[in-house]
């Protein structure tokens, strides 16, 4: 009682049924919520990669580094600045004093610390000077004869980033003493646990070490004393102050330069900046501020205005102020997020581009399903509305009646539309119009459109003239226009790459607007050829369903045409993703060459042992033995990698890998009295061993790399191969046609390929027969691709892809709902006359079938046009290489799967809604009137 009231109270509101006001809500709802989850979605994607991009980066890169020379700081500071009794930053002796070293600190986070770009707490903040490395004079047993070098660091504050272990913690030393040779300068430091292992060091320690000639001191000799305080440890190890100087941290023994040194550093008291730099030269003091970066809350929307940014401060000289003014010229500015974020900025790009083309393409169709739903309230509406505009009822008062009642189904499904969309996708808060556009447009369209056709359905008849000269001539110019309209902007959109307007990114469904056009005009031609063509068989089902089809009004053909924008978005989506998993597959063998890589650990090569043990792995199905060694022409001018096979295992494992020339182990065996031994060679490795005009000849390779004296010829061209997947210049030879080898020769590679090799078996092979500290390198194909695949850029976007093709596939559905709604009065009248003439229920379902199903395959040739020809048009200008992480071009391949199922699935349904309609009116309504 009460929800039949409730429902006649809804209708008197609205003016629709139930049904109508339910379907039209479901509607209006379902386009707010693709419009919001899409672009929140979207935003959320990319901040989510922004963020694994900036985790992956290295401190360094996220610290903003400041660097000059004390020297040329001094020189950009005049006299008067320098003076020390103004209580300017520098002292009168141009020594750079604490006060100058926290204003600058100060001053430069104010530069750095505006715009989208966050800074650290100040206390990560730090600034440092190093003079470098000088010997040390103290005897030091714990390095067992090398010499040690020590860096005398200054680090301010150094409170926060370490921890006192032992000791304690350095206070200013004694003043320096002064003879007619030397100056003995007094440094209190601490070192870390294990500069003190190395060097054997404690507090109470002491080191002597010898300065660099200062001009400052005269002829005298700096001779340093470092007393050790105290042992320390970092408090962050993974922060720029460590990282900044790894000798800091922990000493290194350095091979490069001479003779073999360690090199560690000392840190020495904060108060000691003075004197620090009474000791060493203006020229070589280098002095750095840091300042760290917090990139946890970076929002992609605020990319661009980020690398803007920070190119700037890598580009301009900072802006101080005050006595510090000058001492600007001489800064120079890091920062490593330049790069990472102008290649993000572009990944971006290219993916929205996808993303907009889609939103474009549903964001038409779902336009259009709306216009449909709209005509299909005012046409269940006519006989309500021509009656009040009989009665004096003005256009805009049955504007504002139907306005009222799609408001009132509308707004609170979109609202809570909205609110699903909210908590679906909780962290994301898209910029711009893009954020709340889309939303409030749909909610506007769906409520004022059932106003606006009931109104224009309505108005006074214009008069119209009692013949018409060309009554086709509309309908052509409108044709010609849409043509028009949609080569101009599929040329807009290739011209302009990575354009992202909406008319530019309808480029899919401006390819349907021809389809669409060519399939309304042969439609009823080929339905009235078929109709008369049945009509000489004895069955009436055909010829009447055709006849009826093909007498349709266009208005009633064209929502089943409109599935074709739908089935274009879709087909254009899947297209998309084949090519990206393809190409990301294509990737990944060209990563690494096989399904698994086992490399030699550095000239020890792999054992026998070792490659009998893994070629015998479950689930290996081919392997093959490989040495690659760089070979150097006999001019010396070039390099080549000479990759030495077994050439029948080596050619079976190539054929079973994907993207690699394949190899023709004929022609690596030497002819019958050839002295030369045949290879293949790349094209870059035949230009090397070609002759000048271009034929190859006997190119000698003298002994080198463990192998004798070659003599080669090239017998063919390989463009790439496994064992060198990243190419250059190499050759391929047999290990059977080195001459004078006496037993097999050393492997430092093994290929394998195989869809589920036992990789727990495989380690242990490995360690079983290659113990020792040095272990083999083994690389998965599959882990390359996982990298691939797992990056949030690609999972975000292949979910957007998921959710647009399931809300095409949901706008198909509604599209033919709608179409047999509105056909469904006419045919509900049409059964009941042929169950009177005694067709039975089956023959009316197949009846009503034929005559809806040529609209639905009309369409779907339509769909296959487009899909054939959306990857010539679009291709071009869409770069998919942000998926795989190559250069190498990804192709756009037309997809059928990608609508054809959902079509089918869309034709099953529509079969069972007519059985379900006729079923439904059995035994009441229009038949049995009359058969009474």
């Amino acid at each position: 009682m009460g929800g039949g009231t409730g429902m006649n109270l809804l209708r008197r509101v609205t003016g629709m049924r139930s049904a109508g006001s339910l379907a039209l809500a479901l509607l209006a709802g379902g386009c707010v919520l693709a419009a919001t989850v899409g672009p929140r979605e979207a935003d959320a994607t990319a901040a989510r990669a922004l963020q694994q991009t900036m985790s992956a980066l290295p401190t360094t890169d996220k610290t903003i580094m400041v660097t000059s020379s004390w020297g040329d700081i001094n020189g950009d500071i005049s006299a008067a600045q320098l003076d020390g009794t103004t209580g300017d930053a520098f002292g009168a002796d141009q020594n750079i004093t604490q006060a100058g070293v926290s204003e600058a600190i100060t001053q430069l986070r104010r530069v750095f610390g505006v715009g989208p770009l966050t800074l650290s707490p100040r206390p990560t903040d730090w600034m440092g000077m190093n003079p470098g490395l000088f010997g040390v004079n103290t005897a030091l047993p714990s390095l067992k004869g090398l010499p040690a070098k020590l860096e005398v660091t200054y680090r301010y504050p150094a409170a926060g980033h370490l921890r006192l272990v032992a000791g304690s913690m350095p206070n200013t030393a004694p003043v320096p003493k002064f003879s007619s040779t030397e100056v003995l300068f007094y440094l209190n430091v601490v070192v870390t646990e294990q500069t003190a292992r190395r060097f054997a060091l404690r507090p109470g320690s002491h080191l002597s070490m010898i300065g660099p000639p200062n001009p400052a001191l005269g002829n005298k000799l700096p001779v340093i004393r470092l007393d050790v305080t105290g042992i320390v440890e970092p408090a962050d190890p993974g922060s720029s102050f460590w990282i900044a100087d790894p000798l800091l941290a922990a000493p290194a023994l350095d091979v490069v330069d001479g003779p073999a040194t360690w090199d560690g550093a000392v840190i020495v008291d904060p108060g000691e900046l003075d004197t620090l730099q009474t000791i060493f030269s203006p020229a070589d003091m280098i002095v750095q501020w840091e300042f760290p970066v917090d990139t946890t809350g970076l929002l992609h929307g605020k990319t661009q205005a980020l690398f803007n940014e920070v190119n700037q401060f890598t580009s301009q000289t900072p802006r101080l102020t005050g006595n510090l003014a000058s001492m600007a010229n001489a800064l120079n500015v890091r920062l490593g997020l330049v790069h990472p974020l102008a290649a993000f900025v572009q990944a971006s790009n290219d993916v929205n581009i996808l993303l907009w083309i889609v939103y474009a393409g549903l964001g038409v169709a779902g336009v259009v399903t709306l216009l449909l739903a709209t005509r299909m309230i005012a046409a269940r509406r006519s006989v309500e509305l021509t009656v009040r505009r009989s009665r004096g009822a003005s256009l805009w008062q049955l504007f504002s009646l139907g306005t009222r009642g799609a408001a009132l189904a509308c707004v609170p499904a979109a609202a809570l539309a909205w609110v699903i969309a909210v908590r679906l996708v909780p962290n994301a808060t898209p910029d711009g119009p893009v954020a709340w556009w889309p939303g409030i447009a749909t909610v506007a369209f769906a409520a004022l459109g059932p106003g606006a056709v009931a109104a224009w359905q309505h108005r006074l008849p214009r008069r119209r003239h009692a013949r018409r000269r060309w009554p086709w001539l509309p309908r052509v110019v409108f044709e010609v226009t849409a043509c028009a309209a949609a080569v101009g902007g599929i040329t807009v959109f290739r011209q302009q790459s990575g354009a992202t307007d909406l008319y530019a990114s309808a480029a899919p469904v401006l390819v349907a607007v021809p389809a669409v056009i060519v399939a309304l005009r042969l439609y009823q031609l080929v339905l009235r050829v078929l109709a008369r063509a049945s009509g000489r068989n004895r069955g009436v089902i055909g010829f009447l369903g055709l006849t009826r089809a093909a007498n349709a009004p266009l208005t009633l053909a064209l929502p089943a045409i409109t599935l074709v924008l739908a089935l274009t978005v879709a087909a254009f989506t899947g297209m998309v993703r084949t090519a990206v998993v393809r190409g990301e597959t294509a990737a990944s063998w060209q990563a690494t060459g096989a399904d698994v890589v086992v490399a030699g650990p550095g000239p020890l090569g792999i054992s026998p042992a070792a490659v009998r043990a893994i070629a015998a792995v479950p689930g290996v199905q081919h392997a093959a033995s490989v040495l690659t060694v760089p070979l150097t022409t006999t001019g010396g001018e070039h390099v080549v990698d000479a990759v030495v096979v077994d050439p029948a295992s080596y050619a079976a494992l190539v054929a079973s890998t994907e993207g690699f020339s394949p190899v023709r182990s004929a022609l690596l065996a030497p002819a019958r009295g050839q002295r030369a031994i045949p290879v293949l060679a790349s094209p870059q490795a035949a230009a090397y061993l070609s002759g000048r005009g271009g034929s190859t000849f006997y190119a000698t390779f003298y002994a080198q790399q463990g192998l004798p004296t070659l003599h080669v010829q090239v017998s063919g061209e390989l463009q790439s191969t496994p064992a060198l997947p990243g190419g250059g210049a190499f050759i391929v030879l047999s290990e059977s046609a080195i001459p004078g080898v006496s037993g097999p020769l050393p492997v430092n590679q093994m290929l394998l390929t195989g869809p589920s090799i036992n990789m727990t078996r495989l380690h242990a092979a490995v360690r079983a027969t290659m113990p020792g500290p040095y272990a083999p390198d083994i690389t998965t194909r599959s882990a390359a691709l996982q990298q691939l695949t797992g990056a949030p850029l690609q999972q975000g976007t292949f979910l957007l892809f998921t959710l647009a093709i399931a809300f095409a596939a949901a706008l198909a559905l509604a599209v033919m709902l709608l179409e047999l709604a509105l056909g469904a009065a006419d045919r509900e009248l049409t059964t009941a006359r042929l169950a009177t003439m005694g067709l039975t229920e089956g023959q009316r379902i197949r009846l009503v079938a034929v005559e809806v199903i040529p609209s639905i395959a009309a369409s779907a040739v339509a769909a296959a046009a487009c899909a054939i020809a959306l990857p010539p048009l679009l291709a071009p200008e869409i770069d998919l290489s942000v998926f795989t992480q190559s250069p190498a071009p990804v192709p756009l391949r037309a997809d059928f799967i990608a609508f054809m199922l959902p079509l089918a699935g869309l034709l099953a349904v529509t079969i069972i809604a007519l059985a379900y309609e006729i079923r439904s009116r059995r035994g009441r309504g229009v038949a049995v009137t009359m058969r009474t």
